[in-house]
Order: structure tokens, then sequence, then C-alpha cells
């Protein structure tokens, strides 16, 4: 069983080819799940009320075709059993019928008091849609190659329009914040987006963007924030 929502891509939404944002992929993905648990329960207040958050650790993106302005699709998502500490959620968004991008992601059920790793017992999500774990052809773990030679390419204050209710950089910004540093990106389309979250980025500080090429549509990207490593991602790309 699978929970949808229907969306409309919007006219500030796109690049200059008219194709989504990579951030606004996740983004839809992010507003499916939270729909389904406004609507299923727990919501993400609820959880909040036990003290308790849902905080993404990894996310697997396919994208198999671009939406453009004013595409009109649905978005899918389910949860899945849990492997170890880590929920299972996956996606799809659809149009006309057709799969135009899909996603695995894991999730930590965090205590906001202590900070540590709940079981996935703690709460009770048998109310949500729930399915089988999606297969896709990009892994679902990945290593970055120790042999790349990594570069500087960027450094980013993360501002108040950009946090989320943790006061983090919200997980949705990672992907077009370092897309944008791909070269030659004006003429590329992103066909993949693998990332890896290992701390946060708080309001006001700086995140320095380290950038090495993997192969001709590959790139790996390391982000830190304070000397911590932040985020390690994978964004696959190929010639428009």
């Amino acid at each position: 069983m699978i929970f949808s929502k229907n969306f409309e891509v919007g006219s500030h939404e796109v690049d200059v080819n008219k194709n989504m944002k990579p951030s606004l992929i996740q983004r839809y993905m992010m507003d499916t799940a939270h729909e389904q648990m406004r609507v299923r329960r727990p919501s993400a207040d609820d959880l909040l009320e036990m003290k308790k958050a849902f905080i993404m650790t990894r996310i697997t993106i396919e994208v198999l075709d671009d939406l453009h302005t004013y595409d009109r699709f649905e978005g899918q998502t389910w949860s899945c059993d849990p492997k170890a500490a880590s929920f299972r959620r996956c996606f799809n968004l659809c149009r006309n019928g057709e799969i135009v991008a899909r996603a695995h992601s894991l999730w930590a059920l965090i205590d906001t008091e202590t900070g540590k790793v709940c079981r996935p017992s703690a709460i009770d999500i048998s109310a949500y849609e729930h399915d089988d774990v999606l297969k896709l052809d990009l892994p679902i773990r990945f290593k970055l190659p120790k042999e790349l030679k990594y570069e500087t390419v960027g450094r980013k204050k993360v501002l108040y329009s950009e946090v989320d209710t943790n006061m983090h950089l919200n997980n949705t910004y990672y992907a077009d914040v370092l897309w944008s540093y791909i070269p030659d990106v004006i003429n590329k389309r992103v066909t993949g987006i693998n990332l890896h979250f290992h701390h946060e980025a708080p309001l006001g500080c700086e995140m320095e963007i380290q950038m090495a090429k993997k192969s001709e549509n590959e790139y790996c990207f390391q982000t830190f924030v304070d000397g911590n490593l932040n985020v390690e991602a994978i964004i696959g790309v190929k010639e428009l």
C-alpha cells in the first residue's frame, strides 16, 4: 500500500532548462511523507510532543526523467520494515502514471532531550501505508573513493531562511547547494543524488564545500562544519 498526494510544478521551481531543481525533487518527496504522517498519525508535531523526531541519515534518489514547469504529478510514499535502528521510507514521483523519480531513505528516531537514538519499537507507525523496499540501480550505501583529490570549491553560511524547526540547514537544501558547483552545470541534467548526513549544519555556521570529479558523469562532495564532516554526497549528471 502507498500514500499519494498530487502536485504541480511551479514556475519558480525549475532551472534555466525548465527542469525541476534537484532540491525540489526531494522536497516534494518530503512533503508527501509529512502529509502521510499528518493524516495517518503520528505526525511530526505528535512526535515532538513525545520528545522525539525523525532525522534523515541517508537518501538515494534516481531521476529517470525530468519534470517541467506546470507538470502535474503524484508523490507516493510508504514505510518499510526497519533495519536495525533505522526506519526506511521509499518514494516515487509519477507523471501520467510513469515514474520519473524514485528514492530510498534511512531515518533515525532521536530522543530530542538526550539526543540518543531510540529503537523502532518506541513509536507505533502501523497506521502508515507500508510496502516492500524499492530496489534501486544506485547503491543505498556508498563510500567516497579515497584516491580522489578534493578541492575546496566554496563556503556557505547557513541562513535563517534555510533552516528547519531544529535550527539546522534543512536536508532538502543540500542538493542545490552542491549541484551548483558542478562545472558547466547549465548544460547538464541530474540523474542521481546520494546524500549521507553525518552532522548538522546549524544556523549561522559556515560550511566548507569540497568537490572531486569521480568520472565524466559523477561528482563527489564533502562538506565540513567547524572541522567536522557534515555531509558526503555523489551527484550523477549527463549532458542535455
